[in-house]
């Protein structure tokens, strides 16, 4: 005496699966998406965060890096002004050049401690990149999900009960108001 499933249910029960599948291609999508963003972007997150930042180097060379060329052209201004010969007092030069190798040197230091910072910023900012990529793009919601529509689907009641079953509930309802 029980009856199937309704066609109202039957087409929830559909729509709910086309909606699952859909879920599941877009996580499949978004999947793709991810792998790919993380192989273009993970190269220079991980150099980043194990190198630091790429031109370090020429930060901290005091012979020949930044602070260096920058102090050059002052350095050949000073020496092409007071030439080998033109009767300057005993020590001029020296302490000309001794001045501007301590401006050089002070302007090194302060450099040096920014380039430090800005350097482990960048290792720090190549670790957050890393994370980022894991975070972006992150199928799990839509599986998640997919796999709840499914479970709905699952746990439905999809038959209408049948005259037997109508009476049954009602019996049963019957006895339990009056204590049998």
């Amino acid at each position: 005496m029980g009856g199937g499933p309704s066609s109202e249910q039957k087409n929830a029960a559909q729509a709910q699966a086309n909606l699952t599948n859909q879920l599941g291609q877009t996580a499949g999508k978004q999947e793709q998406f991810l792998e790919k963003q993380q192989n273009a972007v993970n190269p220079f997150y991980t150099s980043r965060m194990q190198n630091g930042l790429p031109y370090y180097n020429a930060l901290t060379d005091i012979q020949n890096g930044t602070t260096a060329q920058a102090f050059a052209p002052a350095r050949a201004n000073l020496l092409r002004q007071m030439g080998p010969s033109n009767g300057l007092p005993s020590g001029f030069r020296q302490q000309a050049l001794t001045d501007l190798d301590a401006q050089q040197a002070r302007a090194f230091d302060q450099n040096l401690v920014g380039a430090m910072g800005a350097n482990e910023q960048a290792k720090q900012a190549g670790a957050s990149g890393l994370l980022g990529q894991a975070q972006i793009a992150n199928p799990t919601g839509y599986f998640n999900s997919a796999l709840q529509g499914n479970s709905s689907i699952m746990q439905a009641p999809l038959q209408r009960p049948g005259i037997g079953g109508i009476l049954g509930g009602i019996a049963g309802g019957a006895a339990g108001a009056l204590g049998f």
